[in-house]
């Protein structure tokens, strides 16, 4: 057995426990005693608000959506959110930072978007914010919108880019010309940076079209580039059913390091696994100042730690419970109406979750981890004996610094700290094929 066969599934490590290990048992009352020891965090939370709706089904989608142009609809489910900010706001929480996501959270009108600011606004000042970032899907919008968002306090958009192949966005059900991203970009003076999501895998995908995908998004500069994994799962996902998986590229490894490849020669930094950034955008310095901080929405500049979410299926992040909302949106207007948090399940941290997550993220995040003396003794060894992956930099009296020497294996360390998912044996073999195979052969991994 060798790793691309030991390395074809695994962890994100967004979170550690995974969310496999979250019970139905966690309830609001749970959520709320962690909630409130968490309020005396200095550096505040992060916010994240999950928008569910689209307009158009897009057949590559795992997210938890629903599509619908019904605007009563829209304004139904707005209302209970707005309601639900108002529960959250009995606890006068000090946000610092919002994320809009979804779904499609540009799907919202002008009105109902600005119902929503004004209720936030109520909560904590989004003139104060450090970042206010909005997910867009360029179809629904155009820049009149864009300086609507900004005039509520948006200073940085994220663009479902996806690819620039027309073939590519046909088969995928997401038809944008790269022209109408041009265009939305002339008004991107009125943010702070400009995000773009890519997925490499895509049906209909080559090196070829993907290259070309590169060069688009190249010339048109945006401050931070998401590039993540196609996750082909119809059994989860039935729309996917709809996609022709003798469309779908082989060459994966191929595509990922040749991006990573040209991202570094066109002076991106390569942010933890999956991100990229211009040296001057905020990620960027956070990743040089190893001040980068690993949520479910993947690296974000610190210094928020503690996450909150609003919205049916968003998460919850505090330093020792993870929770999620519940995925139903009857049951998730019930809690609302009760004035509790529509919590569907969660996880207490043990003190040894939590320790062997601060190795994880600081894998993730920092490309090192430091093993004091007299723990995690196995650990200790597996890394002396991976010479040619990680370097041992500071050795005292109170531990070793690993320095990891090679990005693309960031997710197979991590699992050398997973004792809730990754089988022994498996690390024995993942170990004795690290240091037999030269690197160039290995995998990136898939999520």
């Amino acid at each position: 057995m060798n790793l691309r066969d030991w390395n074809s599934e695994g962890h994100w490590f967004t979170a550690y426990p995974g969310l496999n290990h979250w019970t139905e048992d966690f309830t609001h009352f749970e959520y709320v005693e962690a909630f409130k020891q968490s309020l005396t965090e200095k550096n505040g939370f992060h916010l994240y608000i999950h928008i569910p709706f689209c307009k158009k089904l897009c057949h590559y989608c795992i997210c938890n959506i629903v599509i619908t142009n019904d605007r009563e609809k829209i304004q139904f489910f707005l209302d209970h959110l707005l309601k639900e900010i108002d529960n959250l706001k009995r606890f006068n929480p000090d946000i610092r930072e919002i994320h809009l996501g979804g779904g499609t959270p540009s799907h919202l009108d002008r009105n109902q978007f600005t119902q929503l600011c004004d209720k936030l606004d109520s909560l904590s000042p989004l003139k104060d914010m450090s970042e206010v970032a909005m997910e867009i899907d360029p179809r629904t919008v155009n820049q009149e919108d864009l300086r609507h968002y900004a005039s509520h306090g948006v200073n940085r958009i994220s663009f479902g880019i996806q690819d620039f192949n027309i073939d590519v966005q046909e088969a995928i059900n997401r038809v944008q010309p790269p022209e109408m991203i041009e265009d939305l970009l002339k008004v991107r003076h009125l943010f702070r940076g400009v995000n773009f999501d890519l997925l490499y895998g895509l049906p209909k995908q080559s090196m070829e079209t993907f290259n070309d995908t590169l060069d688009k998004t190249f010339k048109m500069r945006p401050e931070r580039v998401t590039l993540l994994k196609y996750c082909h799962a119809p059994e989860v996902r039935k729309h996917m059913k709809l996609i022709n998986v003798t469309d779908l590229p082989v060459n994966l490894e191929e595509m990922f390091r040749h991006a990573v490849k040209r991202f570094k020669e066109e002076g991106y930094v390569w942010v933890g696994l999956d991100h990229f950034a211009l040296p001057h955008d905020s990620l960027a310095v956070a990743h040089k100042n190893k001040t980068l901080v690993r949520t479910f929405n993947g690296f974000k500049p610190g210094p928020t730690k503690n996450m909150i979410g609003l919205g049916p299926t968003s998460s919850y992040a505090l330093y020792d419970v993870y929770a999620q909302a519940h995925y139903d949106l009857n049951q998730y207007y019930d809690s609302v109406n009760k004035g509790e948090f529509p919590i569907l399940r969660g996880v207490k941290l043990t003190s040894d979750d939590i320790s062997r997550r601060h190795h994880i993220f600081n894998i993730l995040c920092n490309q090192e981890v430091f093993l004091p003396h007299g723990g995690y003794a196995e650990q200790r060894i597996e890394f002396t004996k991976i010479k040619d992956i990680v370097e041992p930099t500071l050795n005292n009296y109170f531990g070793t610094l690993f320095e990891i020497k090679d990005q693309f294996l960031l997710r197979n360390l991590c699992s050398l700290f997973d004792a809730r998912d990754v089988k022994p044996e498996h690390l024995k073999i993942a170990q004795k094929t690290i240091t037999r195979r030269p690197l160039e052969s290995l995998t990136h991994q898939s999520a």
